[in-house]
């Protein structure tokens, strides 16, 4: 027996758990090392850590989608977000970009849409750069079960649903007309 064994992958994404009653976020680490995924939480108003959990990676079922890493063990959910304020921007600038453009505001509502591609882009460099991809990558080498639903997909979606309001907006418009 040699005694060489391949390492076991190792990475950390540092993020922000949208922990319940936590406005903005905490600040997290959830890594994988050793097969063993753990999230690790800054204490509030301290400068110290403490341990949600420590678990094998079999046991987490790890999805993630645009920019934020959800883990659930043993039945409760845990969403780390890269950017906490990146859900709350995007919706917001969405309803000013709608309301400037029904008030005709086209110039506002060019920069809302402007804007809102920009937090898309600030999300998804903030995934990138907090590690995200390289926890993934590690927890799939580590045989956790990983979902991964990206910008493409969630574009798709977005332009599917976009289409079927159209269609459907035509179609009564077309009924009523008669």
């Amino acid at each position: 027996m040699s005694g060489s064994h391949p390492a076991l992958p190792r990475a950390t994404f540092q993020g922000y758990w949208m922990a319940p009653g936590a406005f903005g976020g905490v600040p997290v680490w959830l890594s994988v090392e050793g097969g063993l995924l753990s999230l690790v939480a800054a204490q509030p108003g301290s400068s110290g850590t403490s341990v949600v959990f420590r678990v094998p990676v079999q046991h987490a079922r790890v999805r993630a989608a645009a920019q934020r890493i959800t883990v659930t063990v043993a039945g409760r959910t845990y969403p780390v977000l890269a950017r906490p304020l990146g859900p709350v921007v995007g919706p917001a600038v969405g309803v000013a970009g709608s309301l400037a453009g029904l008030a005709g505001a086209e110039r506002v509502h060019g920069g809302a849409v402007a804007a809102r591609g920009a937090n898309v882009a600030a999300d998804a460099a903030a995934f990138s750069r907090q590690g995200g991809h390289q926890l993934l990558a590690a927890l799939r080498a580590s045989g956790a079960p990983v979902r991964r639903v990206g910008y493409p997909a969630i574009l798709a979606a977005g332009l599917a649903a976009g289409f079927l309001v159209v269609l459907l907006v035509t179609v009564i418009t077309v009924v009523a007309l008669r």
